[in-house]
């Protein structure tokens, strides 16, 4: 924690979550002579496995150390859901922990889908924490090909980047875009880089070829900026679209479009091509 305020926020926010904690909720009898709402302190640095003085100063906003299992274990504790415990980790000056246990990686609103197709013809589609492609518009093609012809599992942005030839063969810049790719993933993923699903995925990519582990080994970060990228397209020619990222709300899925300035030639040619394919293959 980095400032006497975000100490205050965070023993504020601990001490409201042990007061609305109910004794029943963790097994102890409610009982008639309790003084204070929901969980006594010892209650709370008990079941957490803390020290009564350690949690004491916690709540009294105290210069400690709170380490990332301590806020594993105090999120169990206060029963926090998934967006208090990404706060508390937040307050504490940690990355919050990837939650796992109630979303499904590749479940997706139908109004995210409609958002795809109001995109269109500009490639647009949505990836997980993996990269993995769960939903895209017909625009999307113009990049990728025939994603649905695709096993699901190989519908992942990293698979197609270094195993494609085609999509290789597109890229203005490959070395670099493949390198940028890999850190921006890297940064992303954070310590679910751990997890058996993206470790998975990393196990087949270094098997699949050289590039890959060599630029894997690097072990470099790189923040999302959004920026113009070159495209050696088959069809429509050498073209620059606007590479764009967006995470969605209370999601660990993002939302990547490629645009054409609007009303621009290169959009009404997209939107052609896009319609002919879309037409060939009704």
């Amino acid at each position: 924690m980095s400032t006497d305020r975000q100490r205050q926020e965070l023993a504020q926010f601990i001490r409201s979550r042990r007061e609305r904690r109910r004794p029943e909720d963790v097994g102890l009898p409610a009982g008639r002579n309790r003084r204070t709402p929901g969980l006594r302190r010892e209650e709370v640095a008990t079941i957490a496995g803390l020290s009564i003085t350690w949690y004491t100063w916690l709540e009294q906003a105290r210069e400690i150390r709170v380490s990332r299992q301590v806020l594993r274990s105090l999120a169990e504790a206060l029963g926090l859901d998934a967006v208090e415990r990404a706060h508390l980790f937040r307050l504490a000056g940690e990355v919050p922990p990837r939650d796992t246990r109630t979303r499904n990686p590749t479940e997706l609103p139908h109004q995210y889908e409609m958002v795809l197709s109001h995109l269109d013809p500009n490639p647009a589609f949505i990836v997980n924490h993996r990269f993995d492609v769960l939903a895209w518009n017909n625009g999307c093609e113009l990049l990728y090909g025939d994603l649905a012809a695709l096993p699901e599992k190989r519908r992942n942005v990293l698979w197609l980047t270094f195993t494609s030839p085609e999509v290789r063969a597109m890229s203005g810049n490959w070395q670099e875009e493949a390198s940028q790719t890999l850190a921006l993933f890297r940064a992303q993923v954070g310590e679910g880089v751990l997890e058996p699903d993206v470790a998975a995925l990393i196990g087949e990519l270094e098997a699949a070829g050289e590039d890959f582990r060599r630029l894997w080994r690097r072990k470099e970060l790189a923040p999302f900026v959004p920026q113009q990228r070159t495209v050696h397209h088959p069809q429509l020619g050498t073209i620059a679209l606007d590479y764009v990222k967006m995470h969605l709300a209370g999601d660990d899925k993002t939302l990547v479009c490629y645009m054409a300035p609007p009303g621009s030639d290169l959009a009404d040619r997209m939107r052609k091509l896009v319609d002919a394919v879309a037409q060939h293959d009704g």
